[in-house]
């Protein structure tokens, strides 16, 4: 937050400096309800009210200086997780410098790298708050952005001095597993039954080989004929943290698996590790299609002994737009496949979700009021299954309201499936100013 206060100081400056400034104010209010018809642990939410109010403001002065400042504030008021009850991030806050075809920001910005929808293997730059994995929330990363056009590539080069750490969910979320949890071990062979009567707490914090000092990314994009390329560097910390239960309980089992029978007190450990990664993406537009595809290839820094090792990540999309009299309907069709250097069944890895997965999804609009999106994901290698349906309907230009199903199907030994007591329904209001 200093890093913010210094940046509102300096732009005030040029404020006072200069008579000509010229300010504009907006805003984003939300209001939902989710209702979750299962319960799911003990001391958990079986329903969340939130208020969410995304303030925006933006400055320019003359042709060279912007200022661009849009915080996000939730209010979660009545979640048994005290610690997901108040949210507020700077997200977006940063003064930038333009001239020609050179552009320098210095603030919190928010990147999205990469061109597929719902997995996205380049998009690494931010860290995520996560109190909800099907709906996490970027962090503004505290950077300096220079990004230019050159006559033969664009470039955008990142640098941030001290990387953010993931948040991850509050001890009595009902998004830490309730019934089995299989941890990320080396030998790959620890299963935990989980009691009813579980208490999660979280314990050290731990960084690894320096992860959130001295981050850098870089991209350079190009287009050659009817295709987009880019190429993509990332070194700096991982999106989530290694994850390391420490528990008491009794062995049940020791073959083939080790299995334990869990006491009610779960600690849960963090290591925020350091990655590299190289991303190559393409998109070309041919025959009335959009084609889509990114790679990604991580690997980790240092020799502890629970890093998952390197990560060849690959997803290939294709996406349509029919246009009707009143009507727009764009579907997509995309697929992921992963290879890794270790086996990892562990069911708290997103990642794994999307090992080999199919994803289908549509949009409709129609009347530019009304709007209705289906998305489908099925995991073949665990036979798990995600469905999200929504329905909404714009009144008056500013207000909006949303009505959104999700379904999860799968075992709970899985890591799409320890989410199926999850299904929910979530009813949303907006209202823009």
């Amino acid at each position: 937050m200093k890093f913010l206060v210094l940046l509102l100081s300096i732009t005030l400056w040029h404020v006072i400096a200069n008579a000509e400034s010229e300010w504009s104010f907006g805003a984003d209010l939300q209001m939902s309800e989710q209702y979750f018809p299962e319960e799911y642990g003990e001391n958990t939410n079986t329903s969340l009210f939130k208020i969410e109010i995304d303030p925006l403001a933006k400055w320019k002065q003359g042709e060279h200086w912007r200022f661009y400042l849009k915080p996000v504030l939730v209010a979660n008021p009545d979640n048994k997780s005290s610690e997901e009850q108040i949210f507020i991030d700077p997200s977006e806050a940063y003064l930038k410098f333009q001239k020609d075809v050179l552009n320098i920001s210095l603030g919190y910005h928010l990147v999205t790298w990469g061109v597929t929808d719902g997995y996205n293997p380049i998009d690494v730059v931010n860290r995520r708050q996560i109190f909800d994995p099907l709906r996490s929330k970027k962090l503004g990363s505290p950077s300096l952005m220079i990004s230019e056009s050159l006559s033969w590539f664009d470039y955008d080069l990142i640098y941030i001095p001290k990387a953010r750490e993931a948040i991850m969910p509050g001890e009595n979320s009902r998004w830490l597993p309730r019934d089995v949890f299989i941890p990320q071990v080396p030998e790959n062979n620890l299963v935990l039954l989980l009691p009813p009567n579980l208490r999660y707490h979280w314990g050290k914090n731990e960084t690894l080989n320096d992860a959130l000092d001295n981050n850098v990314a870089l991209r350079l994009q190009k287009t050659i004929s009817i295709f987009d390329i880019s190429l993509t560097g990332f070194d700096g910390a991982g999106g989530y943290p290694i994850i390391e239960p420490q528990v008491t309980g009794t062995i049940v089992q020791v073959s083939p698996k080790t299995v334990i029978q869990v006491d009610p007190d779960v600690t849960l450990n963090r290591k925020q590790r350091r990655i590299r990664q190289g991303g190559f993406t393409l998109v070309s537009h041919q025959w009335d299609f959009l084609f889509k595809y990114a790679t990604s290839y991580t690997d980790d820094y240092g020799d502890y002994v629970n890093l998952p090792g390197w990560l060849h990540e690959n997803v290939l999309g294709i996406e349509k737009t029919f246009n009707f009299n009143d009507a727009m309907l764009i579907t997509i069709l995309q697929y992921s496949f992963l290879d890794s250097e270790k086996q990892n069944d562990s069911n708290i890895s997103l990642t794994e979700v999307f090992r080999r997965s199919w994803m289908a999804g549509g949009r409709l609009t129609w009347k530019e009021v009304w709007n209705a999106s289906v998305l489908g994901l099925y995991d073949t290698l665990n036979y798990s299954t995600f469905f999200e349906m929504t329905l909404g309907r714009r009144f008056f230009d500013a207000w909006s309201v949303n009505l959104t199903a999700d379904f999860i199907a799968g075992s709970s030994e899985n890591p799409l499936g320890v989410y199926s007591k999850n299904d929910s329904y979530l009813l949303s209001v907006s209202r823009s100013f």
